[in-house]
């Protein structure tokens, strides 16, 4: 299924500015020149070989790298920490043979002052998808990470995957994952789009938190039919987690969902819009989430009627209620989305602009209300799932944004857009 033509941006160009810059040149549109971002490269901590990255900051505004090396069989997740303007030696946190590793469905770390806690994917059983999710935690008293627990104790041999991590009180982590226990045999949950099979049951969303050692405190099912492989993404706003992921109905109308833990408990489901997408695959393109007291943005992309969007909403009230779409980009793009808040109450929204089998990684800002103010091309990609998903994450009114190189040998690459600076400051 072909989703792309040309892009289209929300207002005239008012205007442009290059900034050369270390390994690149980067095109920023902006609304006033004061507010043109600056593009800087990054050096990568990560060798060649090393892919699905990802990119996490921490309530102290420290900035961590997380990646995978492969060699043969042998997979390894490490990251590393941006300290005094570079970044520290890489850290293993583990390896192992029988990983499932996925472009889509990839790795990740989470920092909770000195906790920390990463995750990965572990075969399970003979079947392509037969997978679990591991979680280490790391512990601070020995500098040492533990073993890999896994988290979800159906004990099924099915797909298990698509998490979210956030860090809670008292060193706690909240996770949110798909779970694939009653869908056991289904088949194929990765190639989209594709026509799913009758199923003894469907894909469910879940969600737990665990103490510093991995022990379960609390464990839900926050729906009970949801999209096989979008990723889920979570973010705590000023009443607590919130979860946002593509829903599937019985009419296989594939929306992104929202629910929130309230007082104890969580919300019932409900469509952050209502695009009425209906496909009978899945589009493995997860929506974003980001929140910042009561402020809370969700980024996404549908295709409904073969025209693909990536659409942003915005909240004032925790995620209650949303405004209705702002339109990011359209034609030429697949998707691929990443949403984080400025310390400024600005958006940024990542997502990948397609022209055949080549691709640009974009940045869009908007102003707290879902107003654009200026779109900058981070870097040149490829269409191939090889690329995989670029990420970001912010501090202050800087972001910082990583994705994988396959120009060559695959090469995680970082850098930094700092908005409100003027180029030579």
């Amino acid at each position: 299924m072909n989703y792309s033509t040309a892009t289209v941006f929300l207002r005239p160009l008012t205007t442009i500015c290059i900034v050369s810059c270390v390994g690149f040149t980067v095109m920023s549109t902006s609304l006033l020149a004061a507010d043109v971002a600056v593009l800087e490269s990054m050096p990568s901590p990560a060798d060649i070989n090393s892919s699905l990255s990802r990119v996490i900051t921490d309530s102290k505004g420290q900035v961590y790298l997380s990646w995978v090396t492969r060699e043969d069989e042998l997979a390894t997740l490490s990251y590393s920490k941006f300290e005094g303007g570079r970044w520290t030696d890489p850290a293993i946190i583990s390896s192992g043979e029988n990983w499932f590793n996925n472009w889509a469905d990839f790795p990740s770390l989470m920092v909770n002052d000195d906790n920390m806690a990463a995750h990965w994917l572990s075969m399970s059983a003979e079947g392509t998808y037969d997978y679990d999710i591991k979680v280490a935690f790391y512990n601070a008293s020995n500098n040492s990470w533990g073993e890999g627990i896994t988290i979800h104790k159906d004990g099924v041999s099915a797909e298990h995957g698509f998490v979210a991590m956030l860090p809670m009180s008292e060193g706690r982590t909240f996770i949110s994952w798909l779970d694939g226990r009653e869908t056991a045999g289904s088949g194929d949950h990765i190639t989209p789009p594709r026509a799913e099979p009758a199923m003894p049951g469907a894909m469910t969303l879940r969600a737990g938190i665990f103490d510093r050692t991995g022990g379960t405190v609390s464990e839900w099912e926050l729906d009970h039919r949801v999209c096989d492989c979008c990723q889920t993404s979570a973010a705590i706003s000023a009443t607590g987690p919130l979860v946002v992921y593509r829903d599937r109905s019985d009419q296989e109308i594939r929306d992104i969902y929202i629910t929130r833990y309230v007082k104890g408990a969580w919300t019932e489901p409900m469509p952050i819009h209502n695009d009425g997408w209906e496909i009978a695959g899945c589009p493995v393109n997860g929506p974003a989430i980001a929140a910042r007291g009561e402020q809370v943005a969700v980024s996404w992309f549908t295709a409904k009627d073969d025209a693909p969007l990536v659409q942003l909403v915005v909240s004032t009230d925790n995620g209650k209620s949303f405004s209705a779409p702002v339109l990011v980009a359209s034609q030429t793009t697949n998707g691929r989305v990443g949403t984080t808040i400025l310390e400024s109450g600005d958006i940024a929204v990542s997502w990948m602009d397609m022209e055949g089998p080549e691709a640009k990684i974009m940045l869009t800002r908007f102003s707290a209300e879902g107003n654009l103010l200026e779109t900058t091309q981070i870097a040149n990609s490829k269409a191939s799932r090889r690329s995989g998903f670029p990420i970001i994450d912010s501090v202050g009114n800087d972001v910082y944004v990583t994705w994988t190189d396959i120009s060559g040998a695959a090469q995680v690459k970082v850098a930094s857009v700092i908005y409100g600076r003027n180029p030579g400051e």
